[in-house]
């Protein structure tokens, strides 16, 4: 399975946080893609199964997270076949030797000593206490393993008290209790008992035939085996042959504990190569997905690069349009200049014909006087000859005419050249107007051109790492084929495994009586712990009484004080109650001449509504009607602009609706006169929230109403993202109209819309002076709206403290102070200073509503007038506020009679919060509510001298302003007058722009996917690199294990060749020490001959050091393999359980006169009694065949069963039954019971020797 697809439910996984199960997988609501959920073992986790309020899996909290499928580091299976391991015991490392199966025996069971240590101790310093005290070898019980039976099929080695333990001379010499189930039975006739096989023996001990032997003590009968009589001890002067043939028991003994031990070793290397062969497995499949994944990215990369071809295709042509563009608008800026030449010759020349042209005029006026003087003159003359005959008259005249031609040219001259100049001044701007728009093409194609070359050498890298990915690919390949073949060979050591996991199940039987033992202790130990539960859960009800009493007791002290608490709440509200009645009485005559006279006038409203509504329905149908007549280029790009104006006009007109249904509700300004409640100052702040909205609302629409073309335009792209907002408002307006109003939903939707709109006349209402009315007028709102919350937070405080004073289990402590004069007074004095301001505030109002209906606005320059008045107002409100805040927990104290109302207090708090805002400037001794009220004068006297000059017509400023729908009408309409023809062709170049821009933003997505793919696709390979070099490792690790145990075999058969060499020397000893034996007893005999006695010392001497050698090689033996084993049992525990194996025919039972590997069994002779050297010889066969049983196992070949199979596709196939795998499995457990029996044998063969 692809890890990157998602594990299955219920698989088993690593990762970051721990081990866990899978829980989920799929798609989420917190976030796109597919997330898998996982309950952890552990509390490392973040959730329980759920994340935003959706349920995807139920687990503990903490226990629960998401990941992606990619941080998932391994999988380990199903739920049911991959569970934690219990705790193992540090003593008891493994629970069985299998190795026992083959001996077909019943064990001796003794329980095991206490004083006997889990390690073997060095050999060399109980033979220094040999010699002294010589103890027999008693025969000890293998402990039996501590586990349920249902962990038998786990293949585990030997725990460390399996191991040849040596006992001390003390352990030796301790007789047993009377109360122990041991049977002591002596040996007759100085022989020593029955030897029974028994995988632990005592250390050998060296005799000397010049000391004697002590009597030994009887050995330790067992169960199984029949009872002797009783036989004497031996005589001190007995012959040499008993210790002989003691220490010959011993040596085997030990040899058939290397033995097991070799086996164990075996075993535990078994259990590594199953470790390797799963870890080989995992990886396999991870490379055979990998490889999978390989014709998939071939694919991917072949498309992406049809793609880019085509995209580079594109390109080009993109290219050569926006050169074409280039070359096109260097001619349109050349003839542009061009034109612009013209224009100034033609300018200049103008100048030139305007300047002679008042040259000519001048004269001409010139001559005219002259004409007319010469006039005058000849008519006063006496008769002479007339000046229109002079020659200097006509010349003159001609003059004029030919002025007057010159005249006549140059004023057609210049009409036609200004005609012409208009003409190409008029056709220059059109080109300027498509001058601009090919410019922004032209540079945005150029940024597109970068990025996409940009673009395309990433790519190029990005195909040379693929290219050298695919060459890693094979190699990769090569590798898993390698690894493939491994791991068939080691699926068929796991089979071997299996086989003899079953074999070893068989020897479980041996165990059963330990376990009826230990079932007995445990039934002892139960009982015990019942009676101790009985007796806490007895401690425990009496506990649980006493703690019921007191908590009866807490229940009660609790339920008097809520009483005490209800008690006070009740006298309150019949207090307020009964102040409240009066007021109510006031109001409801008040109300009831109001709805007299609101009567009338409904009536008149409701007509007309009804009016309006009916125009309504009117403009609506022509509307519609006209809507069709409508140009499309009206549709495609001023109706969003259009319903944005709308919109904020229509947003503005609800939050003032609700801001003056709030008001009538509550009966603002009116009742903050009287006793002020905290829900009526929420309500001032929510009004004032409510104002702030609407006057943005309405700066928008202003700027809107008188912005330019494109502004507007801009502007109107943002109605489909703000257009939802109004239904906030719609559901509060409902709310009102059902009287369910809330407040608070309504300010936290306020706050909402108010920070969107913040930002958005930051991004596109910021340097526009359209709406200077509509900002002056929340200046002064938020003045007006401030002073209304100090008067509300004023008289909270107020209405506060006069409510606790009526109270009558309230302790005062006035400190000496009249608080009529301390405090309510200055308090009074301060709500009646606020209605000044108030007052001042309602004008202000009132004349900015006008000015903004007649489309004009104060100046600038009283803005900042409004803003000091707006801050001194916002100073005031923070100390009521303050103050209101401050003096509600000193207040609930005296209430609930924690402490006592104390007026100095009260006045501390004023003049700490003063300090703080208003009167930040007191001087020492100057009373805080002077102070106090000098502010509110101060705001006063600010706000009477700013109303004369905003009533002056001097400060009044005028904006003017035409409507952009206007100005776009006539561009609409100049639009449509252009030929269709060129608009038709506009439009289809425009639409392949967009289609180009489109198909780079597509390529342009799919290039960014394949990038991302592609580091995908490098992180997995360094993954995969990492687990092959990890794989290099695992083998070089074993080829290193392999070596070593070569090492330990060669070091082993060179021990077996000194013991060989050490049992001839062995032998030889033995028969001079029986020729000895064939001499008569007799003192002289032994005086006259000393060589036998010398040689016999020194044989001695050689027998202990080589018992000192082979104790040495054992304890050797025996940390070496202590050593790997605990090794071993570290990467055992660390690995998962293998799998359940597959059930098989159980083994049939054994026939213990059946078949036989030894020759004997068949002749019909008895068998002649076998030597020492005979069973030395038969226990190295047997050792080697074990050996070699265990250490090449026989494969079960199913490759001819698996083709056959293929072959008839999954159907049954015909076998001979010798190449059926259970055939092989069979024969595999006869060699087994061939080795036991064998083994057995062996056994029966020593205890008859040792019988001798």
């Amino acid at each position: 399975m692809d890890i990157a697809d998602g594990p299955a439910l219920g698989t088993v996984v690593t990762t970051q946080q721990g081990k866990g199960v899978v829980r989920f997988s799929g798609p989420t609501a917190f976030s796109r893609g597919k997330w898998v959920g996982i309950e952890l073992y552990e509390s490392n986790g973040k959730n329980d199964g759920s994340v935003q309020g959706i349920q995807y899996f139920s687990c503990k909290m903490g226990y629960g997270i998401f990941i992606r499928a990619s941080q998932i580091k391994s999988t380990h299976g199903p739920e049911i076949e991959v569970r934690p391991a219990p705790a193992v015991r540090p003593g008891l490392g493994h629970q069985r030797t299998p190795s026992s199966g083959l001996l077909r025996t019943n064990s001796l069971r003794t329980p095991p000593s206490s004083n006997a240590s889990p390690r073997s101790t060095s050999p060399s310093k109980p033979l220094a206490s040999s010699s002294a005290a010589p103890t027999t070898p008693t025969v000890l019980r293998m402990p039996r393993p501590v586990g349920s039976p249902t962990k038998r099929n786990s293949l585990s080695l030997q725990p460390r008290k399996s191991f040849p333990a040596q006992t001390s001379a003390e352990d030796h010499t301790n007789s047993p209790s009377p109360s122990s189930p041991i049977r002591i039975q002596g040996s007759p006739n100085g022989q020593p008992p029955k030897r029974v096989s028994s995988p632990l023996s005592l250390p050998p001990v060296g005799v000397s035939p010049s000391t004697k032997i002590p009597p030994r003590p009887p050995p330790v009968s067992f169960q199984g085996t029949p009872s002797e009589p009783p036989r004497p001890p031996s005589r001190p002067s007995s012959s040499l042959r008993n210790p002989i043939k003691v220490q010959e028991r011993i040596q085997d003994d030990q040899e058939l504990q290397e033995l097991r031990a070799k086996i164990r070793v075996l075993e535990a290397k078994r259990a590594d190569d199953s470790r390797h062969v799963q870890e080989l497995e995992t990886r396999l499949s991870e490379a055979e997905s990998f490889v999978a994944l390989r014709p998939k990215l071939q694919a991917k990369l072949m498309s992406q690069q049809t793609e880019l071809a085509a995209a580079k295709r594109e390109l080009a042509d993109v290219q050569q349009l926006s050169q074409l563009a280039e070359t096109r608008l260097l001619d349109a800026q050349e003839q542009l200049e061009m034109a612009m030449l013209d224009k100034e010759v033609a300018e200049e020349r103008a100048e030139i014909a305007e300047a002679e042209l008042e040259e000519v005029s001048e004269k001409l006026a010139v001559v005219e006087v002259e004409i007319n003087v010469l006039r005058e003159g000849g008519s006063k003359g006496d008769g002479g000859s007339s000046g229109k005959d002079t020659l200097a008259y006509i010349q003159l005249e001609k003059q004029n005419e030919r002025l007057k031609e010159a005249l006549i040219k140059l004023r057609d001259m210049t009409q036609e050249t200004e005609q012409d100049q208009r003409r190409r001044i008029s056709e220059m701007e059109k080109d300027i107007v498509g001058i601009d728009d090919l410019q922004s093409q032209y540079e945005s194609t150029l940024i597109k051109l970068t990025n996409a070359e940009v673009q395309i050498e990433d790519l190029k890298l990005q195909l040379d790492d693929a290219l050298g990915a695919e060459e890693m690919l094979v190699q990769l390949t090569e590798r898993n084929l390698m690894l493939g073949e491994k791991i068939e060979e080691m699926r068929i050591t796991i089979e071997d495994l299996e086989a003899l996991k079953e074999l070893s199940d068989e020897l479980e039987e041996n165990h059963v009586e330990t376990e009826k033992q230990l079932n007995d202790d445990l039934n002892q130990k139960d009982v015990q712990i019942r009676e101790h539960v009985q007796k806490v859960e007895a401690l425990e009800e009496a506990c649980q009484d006493l703690e019921n009493t007191i908590t009866q007791f807490r229940e009660l002290v609790l339920q008097l004080q809520h009483e005490l608490d209800d008690l006070r709440t009740q006298t309150q509200t019949a207090q307020h109650e009964s102040a409240t009645a009066a007021s109510q009485t006031a109001a409801m005559m008040s109300l009831n001449l109001k709805l007299q006279s609101s009567a009338s006038k409904n009536q008149a409203k409701n007509i007309d509504l009804e009016i309006r509504s009916l125009e309504a329905k009117e403009t609506r149908e022509l509307l519609n009607i006209v809507q069709p007549y409508l140009p499309e280029l009206y549709v495609d790009s001023d109706t969003d602009a259009t319903n944005c104006y709308l919109f904020f006009q229509r947003l503005a007109y609800k939050a003032d609706l609700i801001n003056t249904v709030v008001a009538q509700a509550h009966n603002l300004p009116e009742s903050l006169n009287g006793p002020v409640s905290e829900v009526l100052v929420g309500v001032c702040e929510m009004r004032a929230r409510i104002s702030g909205l609407s006057i943005l609302c309405k700066r928008f629409a202003a700027i809107l109403r008188r912005c330019d073309v494109e502004s507007f335009l801009n502007i109107g792209r943002i109605f489909p993202e703000i257009a939802p907002m109004e239904k906030r408002l719609d559901m509060h307006i409902n709310l009102l109209r059902r009287d369910e109003f809330r407040e608070m939903e309504c300010v936290s939707d306020i706050v909402k819309i108010q920070a969107q709109f913040d930002h958005l006349a930051e991004t596109y209402f910021d340097g526009f002076d359209h709406d200077l009315g509509e900002r002056e007028l929340g200046y002064v709102l938020s003045f007006d709206h401030d002073l209304d919350m100090f008067s509300a937070s004023i008289g909270l405080a107020k209405t506060s403290v006069q409510s606790i004073l009526q109270e009558e289990e309230v302790i005062l402590d006035m400190g000496g102070y009249d608080i009529e004069a301390e405090l309510f007074g200055p308090l009074r004095t301060l709500l009646d200073g606020s209605k000044g301001a108030k007052s001042v505030s309602k004008k202000l109002t009132k004349r900015l509503d006008e000015l903004i209906d007649d489309s004009t606005a104060l100046k600038a320059h009283l803005i900042p007038q409004m803003k000091g008045l707006s801050n001194l107002a916002a100073e005031l409100v923070n100390f009521g506020i303050s103050f209101a805040q401050q003096i509600m927990p000193h207040l609930s104290d005296a209430r609930s009679a924690k402490s006592s109302f104390q007026l100095t207090t009260l006045l501390g708090l004023v003049k700490q919060i003063a300090a703080a805002t208003v009167a930040k400037d007191m001087k020492p001794g100057e009373s805080v509510w002077d102070a106090i009220r000098a502010s509110i004068a101060v705001v006063v006297q600010e706000g009477g001298k700013l109303l004369p000059l905003a009533l002056e017509p001097e400060n009044v400023l005028k904006i003017s302003g035409a409507a952009p729908w206007i100005t776009r009408v006539a561009e609409i309409k100049a639009s449509l007058a252009v030929n269709v023809e060129a608009e038709r062709k506009v439009a289809q170049l425009n639409d392949e722009m967009q289609g180009l821009v489109r198909s780079l933003k597509t390529k342009d997505q799919s290039i960014q996917e394949s990038g991302v793919k592609i580091e995908l696709m490098e992180r997995r390979m360094e993954a995969v690199k990492k687990q092959a070099d990890t794989i290099v490792d695992l083998e070089n690790e074993l080829s290193k294990a392999r070596r070593q145990e070569r090492a330990y075999e060669e070091a082993m058969e060179q021990l077996q060749a000194d013991l060989d060499t050490l049992e001839q020397d062995n032998a030889k000893l033995k028969a001079l020490t029986a020729g000895q034996d064939r001499q008569t007893p007799g003192a002289q005999q032994v005086e006259a001959e000393p060589v036998p006695i010398e040689g016999s010392l020194e044989t001695s001497h050689l027998l202990e050091q080589i018992d000192a050698l082979r104790g040495t090689v054992r304890f050797l033996r025996t940390e070496n393999s202590y050593l790997k084993g605990q090794d071993l049992l570290k990467e055992i525990e660390s690995l998962p359980p293998l799998r359940m194996p597959v059930s098989r025919l159980p083994t049939p039972p054994l026939d213990p006169s059946g078949l036989s590997d030894s020759d004997a069994s068949d002749s019909e002779t008895p068998p002649p009694l076998p030597t020492l050297r005979s069973l030395t010889t038969e226990t190295k066969l047997l050792y080697r065949d074990v050996i070699k049983f265990s250490s090449s196992p026989r494969v079960v070949d199913l490759s001819v069963l698996n083709a056959k199979r293929a072959e008839a596709k999954g159907g049954r196939v015909w076998m001979p039954k010798k190449q059926m795998p259970a055939h092989q499995v069979w024969e595999r457990k006869m060699e087994a019971e061939r080795l036991s029996r064998r083994v057995q044998g062996l056994l029966d063969r020593a205890s008859a020797i040792s019988n001798l």
